[in-house]
């Protein structure tokens, strides 16, 4: 972690773990993200602060954890309410549960945003597990503004961690994963893809997502590329 990094990070909360599920469960689990989605997480639609299931008759989601397990470098146009955000935050808590010492970036335009992801969506799937006896121990800090900025799985040694847009926050880490959320919202987006995409060469993934903020944006010119020339936000 850098020297910066570690000034925005405030405090530390431990979150400890009685009850043990069946280890061969979470092996299965381990090999197969959509397996463990279907089974036990489950989100909160933050209108109505209910807690639901995870939407398995949804095709489309299913299409999309695919291709985060098996893209290097993933590019997401998304619209509102397709559950996209939810989808990457549900995949960084399963690499950093099972899978040891990564490093899972979540960038935006602010660290505050950011930590939104992190807290607020990753943090909510470990900790409303459809068992609870699955659940992992994790620590947590928050930055200075009060939000969860970062989770390390004590098993794993693995964390997600937030941080601002920017190319030289980039370089300062070594990640496994990087998600640029919002990316067409970052005025530094598209220098800090460039900084990133080297270490792709080195084993790492970068997921992009984001709404539409119109057609000169790192996204807009990916999709226009491929010849998806529009989507609404």
């Amino acid at each position: 972690m850098s020297t910066a990094q570690l000034r925005r990070i405030m405090a530390l909360e431990e979150h400890t773990v009685v009850a043990r599920g069946d280890p061969a469960q979470d092996t299965v689990w381990q090999a197969d993200c959509w397996q463990w989605v279907c089974d036990q997480v489950q989100t909160i639609d933050e209108a109505t602060q209910e807690i639901r299931r995870w939407p398995r008759e949804k095709a489309y989601l299913h299409e999309v954890f695919h291709a985060l397990q098996t893209e290097r470098l993933l590019a997401i146009p998304k619209s509102r309410r397709m559950m996209l955000s939810w989808c990457v935050a549900v995949f960084l808590t399963w690499r950093a549960r099972y899978f040891p010492n990564q490093l899972l970036l979540v960038q935006s335009a602010t660290e505050t945003k950011a930590a939104y992801l992190v807290g607020e969506r990753c943090r909510f799937v470990e900790d409303h597990l459809a068992q609870p006896q699955y659940r992992r121990p994790y620590a947590s800090w928050r930055t200075k503004q009060g939000l969860i900025g970062k989770l390390r799985y004590r098993r794993t040694g693995s964390e997600i961690l937030s941080v601002a847009q920017g190319a030289d926050i980039v370089r300062s880490f070594t990640f496994s994963f990087l998600c640029m959320d919002e990316i067409e919202f970052q005025q530094e987006g598209a220098a800090a893809l460039v900084a990133a995409l080297p270490a792709v060469e080195k084993g790492a993934q970068i997921v992009l997502i984001s709404t539409s903020n119109g057609p000169s944006g790192p996204m807009a010119r990916l999709c226009a590329d491929v010849g998806f020339a529009r989507w609404t936000g």
